[in-house]
């Protein structure tokens, strides 16, 4: 019995593309996860996690490593931002509608680097996991209350 074969290849996604990229550089170097670490200022642990694929790095850390492991670091961002530009960002509710503006230019369009959109872009995803704790704290504080039998701010007679 023979194998099925389709003429359709897919591709990887620009992030498994990256992360294959981080991955070959980390071995061309030679560099342990340790090394690399002491040699940017980010954990073994995120290194481990972001050359695997398993989370999508920043972009300081893809510049970090092209530096460190002498890689192409023009061509890695544009990688990077081609992946960021694909994920999807979650908006809370009740938040305003993203903006329908033009990208921002970036270093190979000849524009600004794009730091100061990826440090409001971490102020808004650090708020967003604020607003998730607090409710989830909420939610939690009201499910201990009920499960005691208890409500909240009942005054006793």
């Amino acid at each position: 019995m023979g194998r099925h074969h389709t003429s359709e290849t897919t591709s990887p996604s620009p992030a498994d593309q990256l992360a294959s990229e981080l991955q070959s550089l980390k071995s061309g170097s030679g560099l342990t996860y340790a090394r690399l670490s002491e040699r940017t200022h980010y954990a073994k642990s995120s290194w481990e996690r972001w050359v695997n694929g398993k989370q999508f790095p920043p972009r300081d850390a893809v510049q970090s490593i092209a530096s460190v492991c002498g890689g192409d670091a023009e061509r890695l961002l544009e990688l990077w931002r081609l992946a960021d530009s694909r994920r999807i960002t979650f908006v809370p509710l009740g938040a305003p509608a993203p903006a329908t503006t033009a990208p921002v230019a970036g270093p190979a369009d000849g524009g600004p680097l794009g730091e100061a959109d990826s440090a409001c872009r971490h102020r808004r995803e650090a708020a967003l996991l604020l607003r998730v704790a607090l409710v989830s704290l909420a939610l939690g504080a009201g499910g201990v209350l009920a499960a005691a039998g208890r409500r909240p701010f009942r005054r006793e007679a």
